[in-house]
């Protein structure tokens, strides 16, 4: 779980006989050197706050907050928005996995793993990209629960993986030492044999599945 700024007008040059300027008997300027610099400074500082503003309501678009409804491994609804969390894959609801000899729901595991990492946590998601490659999938965006982000939590509990570079969701390379870690400790899908999310959703199915 992203200035702009402006220039003051240069120095005007007046001398002290010049009269006011007037437009629809509104007075413009006073006599002296500072009437006209004192309108553009005020002018100038209205257009900087104007841009503040539409800074702010550009990032408030792409960021959000709030408690989060979990979907799956790597999805997630937060104030009405859904999401993927960027960098990671996670077995898909329906997939089973293998472990001592026996099927289990290896996405409902991923599912609960998730719950568990956001549970009672406000959560916020900041938008990377518009779509996910996979369609009817919600945009990529970097998710933080508690300040901890989302995706290395869930590589770390083992239950979702890297995916590929090809799946147009890239992956920090820190991320590689926190998988190395899971699969070394045996941790959540490393336990015992499963098909990756990708191949899973190509088809691919385990001996016996």
């Amino acid at each position: 779980m992203p200035a702009s700024g402006g220039k003051f007008a240069p120095w005007l040059n007046r001398s002290a006989s010049a009269k006011p300027t007037e437009s629809a008997g509104l007075v413009l300027a006073d006599r002296g050197p500072f009437g006209l610099c004192s309108l553009w400074a005020i002018l100038s500082l209205g257009l900087f706050m104007a841009a503040l503003a539409g800074v702010s309501q550009a990032g408030a678009v792409d960021s959000v907050r709030g408690r989060a409804i979990i979907i799956d491994g790597d999805t997630l609804q937060v104030a009405g928005s859904s999401f993927n969390l960027v960098g990671i894959d996670a077995p898909e609801l329906e997939q089973r996995c293998q472990m001592h000899g026996r099927f289990y729901g290896c996405g409902s595991l991923a599912q609960a793993a998730l719950m568990d990492l956001t549970a009672g946590i406000e959560v916020v998601c900041r938008k990377v990209r518009d779509r996910h490659a996979d369609p009817g999938s919600g945009a990529l965006a970097r998710c933080s629960a508690g300040g901890y982000n989302l995706s290395e939590g869930m590589i770390y509990t083992g239950w979702a993986l890297m995916p590929p570079a090809a799946a147009g969701n890239p992956a920090p390379e820190a991320f590689l030492a926190v998988q190395a870690q899971a699969e070394e400790r045996r941790r959540g899908l490393w336990q015992g044999k499963f098909v990756t999310p990708w191949d899973w959703r190509a088809g691919e199915r385990l001996p016996g599945e």
